[in-house]
């Protein structure tokens, strides 16, 4: 390959990621594997189709990047770790003394649904013994990790607490959970080193190293479960009320024919916004063709090549088969 050719490709945005779209279509693979089409046809679009955008005010349309914000997409939820890494580091800082406690229980047998959930509501008793009565707040991350005969489910919490015993610790996890040998973990991050390698370990969510088949599993046992969330001092706060400073406004979602605020919407969404019989009239003008999301053919062409760029024009009804939400 010409050198100025290999320079171009290293400088691609999209050649970089070509590993993570890669494993993104190897999940899509194990998804349709398991039976679930709709999950592994939204995992294979996501960044390689483009879905149509229109104007109320002017009737103008044009094409967006879709993507899915699903847990077990590589290139989604990377942002999100990295927002929640953002987080938890502003939250770190702005912590008189800042620790790490892990707490873990005995390898899941059953639905792990019900054991995310009894994990949750365990912490809750925790916190609300006379022991963390000194605890300011904090957030918590929910893992989960794959086993031979069951699931690892454990618990990352950040706290703001000046001092954690560990032996009362032990002892109040070991009654809660009715473990009698409860694995715990308390470290303390007052260095802000230790700080940023904290709230990095404390927001992993999936890992992608595992097997396509091994992910499936995971996406099954956390749909619709809340895997993080803060308490205390910190509840329900973001990035943009602890360090508004990282957190400038975004602008507003204009028209870019017409500049007009908050009058864009998804040509899909349309039957829903303006009903069946408006919508009949308006998709004329907005997608005569009935084609609501096309292939990215820049990002396609790059990953796979001109020759292998997979058609995925969809029409309206095809697209609204899709549009059901994955969490």
């Amino acid at each position: 390959m010409p050198e100025e050719k290999r320079k171009a490709l290293s400088e691609n945005p999209i050649t970089r990621k070509a590993k993570h779209f890669r494993r993104k279509n190897r999940y899509a693979d194990a998804f349709d594997r398991a039976g679930l089409q709709k999950e592994a046809a939204i995992l294979r679009d996501c960044h390689e189709t483009e879905i149509l955008a229109a104007c109320n005010n002017c009737g103008h349309s044009w094409w967006v990047k879709f993507r899915c914000r699903t847990r077990v997409c590589p290139l989604c939820s990377y942002k999100v770790m990295l927002d929640r890494s953002k987080f938890l580091i502003e939250l770190c800082r702005g912590m008189t003394h800042p620790k790490l406690l892990t707490l873990t229980m005995p390898t899941w047998t059953d639905d792990p649904k019900l054991g995310i959930r009894t994990l949750r509501a365990n912490f809750c008793r925790l916190r609300r013994t006379k022991l963390m009565r000194k605890v300011v707040g904090g957030a918590y991350q929910i893992e989960l990790k794959p086993k031979e005969n069951g699931w690892h489910i454990h618990i990352h919490a950040l706290l703001d607490a000046p001092y954690l015993p560990y032996q009362l610790i032990f002892s109040a996890w070991k009654k809660i959970t009715g473990i009698d040998v409860p694995q715990i973990d308390i470290r303390a991050a007052s260095d802000p080193k230790a700080q940023v390698y904290i709230a990095k370990y404390a927001a992993k969510s999936v890992g992608f190293d595992s097997s396509p088949d091994v992910i499936v599993q995971w996406y099954l046992a956390t749909k619709g479960q809340r895997l993080f969330g803060t308490f205390g001092k910190w509840y329900n706060k973001k990035l943009a009320d602890i360090a508004p400073e990282l957190c400038p406004p975004k602008p507003p979602c204009t028209c870019p024919r017409c500049g007009a605020e908050k009058t864009t919407y998804l040509a899909r969404d349309g039957p829903y916004i303006f009903g069946w019989e408006t919508w009949k009239e308006l998709k004329s003008t907005i997608c005569p063709n009935d084609i609501v999301s096309r292939t990215d053919d820049e990002v396609c062409s790059t990953l796979y090549g001109e020759e292998e760029t997979r058609p995925t024009n969809m029409n309206q009804e095809e697209q609204e088969s899709l549009c059901t939400a994955v969490s």
